[in-house]
């Protein structure tokens, strides 16, 4: 079982992230305008699909923060959802863990 401590700790390092996140995801776009040539046309769908891939995994790993922040209100921290543990050292390297390894 988790301590209050740890469980306050890894709170705070999912708002931490939670909000880097959501300024990262706030300065993507879907769709960069270069220009007209054909140069620039590749390099705009180059950073597109970058950019639309970020977009992607950003918007994965709000939802299991998200997720995390609501087990810890429930009190289900650092379990998955099939309530085996995960470990601490695997939250403390991703808090958002949702998968015991």
């Amino acid at each position: 079982m988790l301590s209050q401590t740890f469980v306050e700790e890894m709170k705070q390092k999912l708002l931490d992230a939670k909000a880097k996140f959501e300024q990262d995801l706030a300065g993507l776009s879907p769709h960069t305008e270069l220009g007209n040539g054909m140069d620039e046309s590749a390099e705009e769908l180059e950073i597109d699909e970058v950019n639309q891939d970020m977009i992607v995994r950003l918007n994965a790993d709000l939802a299991k923060i998200a997720k995390a922040l609501e087990k810890i209100e429930k009190g289900t921290y650092g379990t998955d959802d099939a309530g085996q543990e995960i470990t601490e050292a695997r939250l403390k390297a991703l808090p958002w863990a949702d998968k015991a390894m």
